[in-house]
């Protein structure tokens, strides 16, 4: 993720490279979070003679590339991006303490309802009773034998 104080290292590493040299990164997205900043980079770059390699996805810019191959480099770049956002969303969410994924079908107090219930009856009569699948109503049985 491109924050400022990454945007500071980045620049300065930028500024201190000189005509001629390599910058080997990783990836694209470690240049910039946008297409606009990443391409406005890589010219700036190119202008000042320095060839970029990104080692994981085989981009050099002192190879030539089709169009195809450029636009290949983009997705990548973009899913990247994507991955890296919903990453950080994902973490302040946790820190923030929401739950994450899908709801449980079944609470805490019907699946012991259901423990009771199938002491007399059948897990697919139980099942339907409480309006979920039958695998459903088992794997909650199983969790909550296991204390999860």
């Amino acid at each position: 993720h491109i924050n400022s104080q990454s945007k500071k290292v980045l620049y300065r590493l930028i500024a201190s490279i000189d005509a001629g040299d390599t910058l080997s990164i990783t990836r694209l997205s470690i240049l910039s979070s946008s297409v606009q900043s990443l391409l406005e980079m890589l010219y700036k770059l190119e202008d000042k003679k320095i060839v970029v390699e990104a080692t994981e996805q085989q981009f050099s810019t002192s190879e030539t590339h089709t169009l195809d191959e450029l636009l290949f480099y983009l997705c990548e770049f973009v899913e990247d991006i994507r991955y890296e956002r919903q990453a950080i969303g994902i973490q302040k969410a946790k820190q923030r303490g929401q739950l994450l994924g899908r709801p449980p079908k079944l609470t805490q107090a019907q699946v012991i309802h259901a423990i009771e219930l199938k002491q007399n009856f059948s897990s697919q009569q139980v099942a339907n009773r409480l309006g979920v699948g039958r695998s459903t109503l088992l794997r909650h049985i199983a969790n909550n034998r296991k204390g999860a």
